[in-house]
């Protein structure tokens, strides 16, 4: 059970195991002719990962939410209320009948030849093939959605397992066979055919249930010349594409999909009226029930994989300038770009078109791009990224008691596959849920983690106080054992902020009118369809600056820089109520939830990380000494301390445009040492 004012009290699994294997095979042949270093390689990969799986709260024993989203409970107004009630606002319940077992194989082969023309150019070139198959379940526990067949869509699960599919929720979804072999049902429902579901090698699918492109073809090539004759200059540059290799959460996505009856329930409340909607699991007892076989338009898929699976890969280049000006100083100014496609990003499947006419809250079953399924969350392929960046090298090797490497970096980091308001790295799961299936480019903009202005500077200095040093050269060795040979390090960051993107909560409005912006129950009330759960962008007002006046933590960010969607009206700390639509009732009538603007047809204007937040200023520094007492005996003592000017770093603002607090910085910043100064004292004995 879950509250929104209480810790939730779920009870689930009392074991669960994890183990993973990787058997490598590896070798590498290396062969000097004349000028020539040719390399050969290979690596070979089998991997298996063995995971308890678990989806939502208690899985098998039913998730009941007492909390409808806002601080208290839907029909009472407090949580625990609706719980002494027994009236949940929503119902999750899902079975898991076994772990997942995955296996997969990854296949790498290299060759590289190193050709020295003369003294003063050299060439590297070669070529590289990898191929990474899906992982597979071993016991058969796995399925996806293919979405090619219109309308209906498609459910593919391993060849002959079709013991394990939950037949009432693929009945739930109008299955042509919910057994997975007979056809038994031709039904249209919704304006939508029956839905097959096939074995994968009846569907013309690997084991792992998405197809994967033959080998890939990734080319190298680099240079190192010195245009002069000596030592001073040095030009590098290369071209180079890597793939990147996908592990196991997108498989792991793919686990207990139709296995698992997974199915979300969501029950209404009129206030004014006080007619309670309800929508109930039926399950039979035993392992898997057979559940509700024809709530067409509640079935959850979480999470399936694009069916044409593309690895992502990058292609990079560089090229820098070097330069020894003597005396241990060196010098680079370097610059790298880089743009990776095929990125991993997470739509939902299953929406409505564009509308400026009909809420998505009142528009029919019929229109959803998959009638008779809910929210279909996938992992899809295809999104980008680009980077470029300058930047400046300083070096100094350990002479006279110094030694120090600096670098400052001048970068902009774009892509699409951040979701509606990002806060980390997407990673290979995609990040956040995007806004919408229907333009991915919706959530184009600045990444979150790539900081415009970096400089990191780190340094060691044998402080010049002892005997033979600048100060005290003659002091006695008694003195010299206290207060010489000391050594400071430091490290100093200075950076601009991360992007910040100003958004409005799931749950007020829906612009667009595709459903991405709604939850709880829509659709012309008689199916209970989880809405998209997606944050939506408001619009960017034109002329006007992010940058308030007098910028500080009580006011970052320029709220007249925005606006919401289609309502003019509207102003900061209120909801974005654009599109919300009207209640359905019991009898097909409408209920006005408030009087909401109509969606106008499209998504909010403003881009992903319009807002710069705040820098960071960190000087952590350490300074030690060793003590000799033997040859071989030394005890090392050492004081390191972590913000030592102890600078107040702010943390990210309110980025949420219908809080009265937008734009308000409520906490400091924890990474890169940019918290409260702290510091540690040791004494390590060395022998």
């Amino acid at each position: 059970m879950d509250f929104n004012n209480i810790q939730p009290l779920n009870a689930d699994r009392l074991t669960g195991l994890n183990k993973s294997f990787t058997y490598e095979y590896t070798d590498t042949l290396i062969w000097v002719k004349g000028n020539h270093t040719l390399k050969f390689g290979t690596d070979i990969q089998q991997l298996e990962a063995i995971t308890p799986l678990g989806f939502n709260g208690a899985d098998n024993y039913g998730t009941y939410t007492f909390n409808s989203g806002a601080s208290n409970g839907m029909f009472t107004g407090v949580d625990f209320g609706d719980f002494l009630l027994g009236l949940p606002n929503q119902t999750f319940y899902d079975v898991v009948r076994q772990d997942n077992d995955g296996l997969s194989g990854h296949y790498h082969f290299f060759a590289q030849d190193e050709w020295r023309l003369n003294p003063h150019l050299t060439l590297s070139y070669g070529v590289r093939y990898e191929l990474h198959p899906g992982y597979y379940d071993k016991y058969g526990d796995i399925g996806n959605f293919d979405p090619s067949i219109a309308k209906s869509a498609r459910v593919i699960y391993p060849q002959g397992k079709q013991s394990l599919l939950a037949q009432g929720f693929l009945a739930s979804a109008n299955a042509c066979d919910t057994d997975g072999v007979t056809k038994t049902n031709t039904a249209v429902v919704n304006g939508a055919s029956c839905m097959p579901v096939q074995g994968n090698s009846d569907a013309g699918f690997p084991a792992g249930l998405k197809k994967y492109p033959h080998l890939r073809f990734m080319p190298r090539f680099g240079f190192a010349w010195r245009p002069f004759a000596n030592d001073k200059w040095a030009i590098r540059g290369g071209f180079s594409i890597y793939n990147i290799n996908m592990l196991g959460s997108s498989f792991y996505s793919l686990t207990g999909t139709v296995q698992a009856y997974t199915q979300q329930f969501s029950n209404s409340y009129d206030p004014e009226s006080h007619a309670i909607g309800y929508q109930w699991p039926q399950i039979s007892p035993g392992v898997g029930g057979n559940g509700c076989t024809n709530c067409y338009g509640t079935d959850y898929f979480g999470t399936a994989n694009s069916t044409e699976w593309k690895d992502p890969y990058t292609e990079q280049w560089a090229l820098s300038l070097d330069h020894d000006f003597g005396s241990g100083y060196a010098g680079r100014v370097t610059y790298i770009g880089s743009e990776t496609h095929q990125l991993v990003w997470a739509p939902d499947e299953n929406t409505l078109p564009y509308s400026d006419t009909v809420s998505a809250f009142n528009a029919p079953i019929s229109a959803r791009l998959f009638p008779n399924w809910g929210r279909v969350n996938t992992r899809a392929t295809g999104a980008n990224q680009s980077y470029n960046s300058l930047q400046f090298a300083g070096d100094h090797r350990l002479q006279n008691g110094l030694e120090f490497h600096s670098t400052f970096t001048w970068a902009k980091n774009l892509a699409d596959n951040q979701g509606p308001a990002n806060t980390g790295f997407g990673g290979e799961g995609g990040g956040q849920r995007a806004t919408s299936i229907l333009n991915r480019h919706v959530d184009f903009g600045n990444a979150y983690g790539t900081r415009r202005l970096r400089w990191n500077t780190t340094a060691l200095y044998d402080l010049p106080i002892g005997r033979g040093k600048m100060i005290g050269s003659g002091m006695s060795r008694a003195a010299d054992l206290i207060v010489g040979g000391w050594r400071l390090s430091s490290i100093l960051t200075l950076q601009t902020g991360p992007y910040e993107t100003p958004y409005f909560p799931s749950g007020q409005g829906d612009p667009s009118g595709t459903g991405s912006g709604l939850n709880g129950s829509y659709g012309d009330g008689t199916g209970s369809f989880d809405g998209g759960h997606r944050n939506q962008h408001p619009d960017q007002v034109s002329g006007v600056s992010v940058n308030p006046h007098g910028k500080n933590r009580f006011n970052w960010t320029n709220s007249t820089a925005f606006a919401c969607p289609g309502d003019s009206t509207w102003s900061v700390g209120n909801p974005c109520t654009t599109g919300a639509g009207f209640i359905p009732q019991q009898d097909g009538t409408f209920v006005a939830n408030g009087p909401h603007p109509l969606p106008i047809g499209r998504f909010g204007n403003s881009q992903v990380g319009t807002v710069q937040g705040p820098g960071l200023i960190n000087l952590s520094a350490g300074i030690s000494k060793s003590f000799a007492i033997t040859e071989r005996m030394h005890l090392k003592t050492e004081g390191t301390f972590t913000n030592v000017l102890n600078h107040t770093n702010l943390g990210d603002p309110n980025m949420n445009l219908s809080s009265p607090s937008f734009g308000l910085v409520t906490s400091t910043i924890g990474s890169d040492f940019g918290g409260a100064r702290t510091g540690q004292v040791s004494a390590r004995f060395e022998f």
